[in-house]
């Protein structure tokens, strides 16, 4: 993954060369999904059906995003990406052929044999398993299919154990679990978990809850104020482990919603002498996605990032720079974050996200 210092630069580079390519490239083969996860709103089950693209465009992009610059493609969703059996598997394949990072988002329980060879073949730099909790009883009433808990853990195990055979460090295998009322008292067993699978990581992330259903997993007063000392007790589980977590965001009550955050930049880093005029106004953006990430959604819609994803100009007929450079969206999203002031929806953001983005901007 592109260290910050580096992300830092290539954005600093707008100032000094123009515009400059996205570092990572986010793509969403399709909103299809197998599972019914009641905290989810992108899938098929609440958006409208859309005409995906076809894998001949997504390879297309890949080369586009290749000569544009970019090191790192993720693929998520959306849906469940291995769900398009046609196209994620080769789209996964021409990242690597491209030389560029690789990274995939999965439930876990679509994993057949041919898919596990070639991410070792390939040597596919890391996957991120969405596991809600540490038993079946947890995640599976979650995940809205008995029976996803023991399929994901089982592909996990398979992968971890033929990777270990072959003596490889990749992929890299990490955790995504969402914050809720049914498994917030289970951070420290999902670090053990976490542990046993072989994973590096775990990133523990709060609930978007503005739909009913994500309303009734919504954390109570009384909850919240437990999850403190709860999350130091994890902590010390990962410490011991070695498991790289981002638990320090529940030691605050703004880390445990998602929906009100202020976003904005109450202390600035001062300009430096050799800033550009973009770099000086950036200092106070909260966000700087705008300029080293772009996310292309099944339909070829983009943004800048996961949370306003699809509100952009498409890309499924027109270049994917034309459309980075000049796309109305992006450009709309680079002068609000330029002037301190982000859109609305950005207050539904991830405070890890947010956190990430504050470690690029004090390289800048």
């Amino acid at each position: 993954m592109a260290e910050p210092d580096v992300i830092a630069a290539r954005v600093r580079r707008w100032d000094e060369a123009g515009p400059q390519g996205p570092m990572t490239l986010e793509l969403y083969p399709t909103l299809r999904c197998n599972l019914d996860c009641a905290f989810c709103d992108t899938t098929e089950r609440h958006q409208p059906p859309v005409n995906e693209l076809p894998l001949s465009r997504h390879l297309e992009i890949l080369d586009e995003a290749a000569a544009m610059g970019v090191r790192r493609v993720f693929i998520l969703g959306g849906g469940e990406p291995l769900a398009a059996k046609a196209v994620t598997p080769a789209v996964m394949r021409r990242v690597k052929q491209l030389g560029m990072e690789g990274v995939l988002t999965t439930n876990g329980t679509i994993f057949p044999p041919p898919l596990m060879r070639q991410v070792l073949d390939d040597a596919w730099d890391e996957i991120h398993f969405s596991v809600d909790g540490p038993t079946p009883e947890i995640h599976d009433a979650l995940r809205g299919v008995a029976g996803a808990f023991r399929r994901t853990v089982t592909h996990i195990c398979q992968l971890k154990v033929a990777r270990d055979q072959r003596g490889l460090a990749h992929p890299r295998i990490a955790l995504h679990f969402v914050l809720t009322n049914r498994n917030h008292r289970t951070l420290a067993a999902m670090v053990r978990l976490a542990h046993a699978l072989g994973a590096f990581r775990v990133d523990f992330d709060s609930l978007i809850a503005y739909r009913p259903e994500q309303r009734a997993l919504a954390l109570s007063p009384a909850q919240a104020a437990e999850v403190p000392d709860i999350a130091r007790s994890a902590l010390r589980v990962a410490d011991e482990l070695g498991i790289v977590t981002t638990l320090e965001r529940f030691l605050e009550p703004a880390g445990l919603e998602r929906g009100r955050l202020d976003v904005r930049v109450h202390d600035p880093a001062p300009p430096q002498p050799d800033d550009g005029p973009l770099t000086a106004a950036l200092r106070s953006a909260p966000c700087l996605k705008a300029w080293h990430y772009l996310v292309v959604q099944a339909d070829g819609r983009t943004s800048p990032c996961c949370v306003l994803a699809g509100a952009g100009e498409s890309v499924a007929e027109r270049p994917l720079q034309e459309v980075w450079r000049e796309g109305a969206f992006l450009q709309r999203v680079r002068a609000g974050m330029a002037a301190g002031e982000p859109l609305p929806r950005c207050r539904e953001c991830s405070p890890n996200i947010l956190a990430h983005e504050r470690v690029i901007r004090s390289h800048l």
